[in-house]
């Protein structure tokens, strides 16, 4: 799996266009290293614009990326467009837990 910077700009279409969505910044596993990716998401579905334009299932996405709850970071519409407007860039917006794009340590570990 590799880095995909764009994953921060294609949550951009679909925190604009999805109104129940979450956007979220995460890191995936891949079996060997960690990666971080971006997403948006409802109770049901990912939308990663990176691999489909169609939802997937969120529990099969989060099983096949190896997703968990405390390597990620949620923001509601309004906070990510907040962040962005304040900030001016895509995000990440947690540097402490994002520190870079790719690691081969557990990010929690490092």
């Amino acid at each position: 799996m590799e880095y995909k910077e764009q994953s921060f700009e294609a949550v951009i279409e679909v925190g604009s266009e999805c109104e129940d969505c979450t956007i979220v910044h995460g890191w995936l596993y891949d079996g060997s290293k960690w990666v971080l990716h971006a997403w948006g998401e409802t109770e049901e579905a990912v939308y990663d614009l990176t691999e489909s334009r169609d939802p997937q299932h969120r529990d099969e996405y989060y099983k096949n990326h190896g997703v968990t709850e405390e390597r990620l970071r949620r923001y509601s519409r309004v906070e990510f467009f907040t962040l962005l407007g304040d900030t001016k860039h895509f995000g990440p917006y947690d540097k402490e837990l994002f520190f870079a794009t790719t690691s081969d340590v557990d990010p929690l570990k490092k």
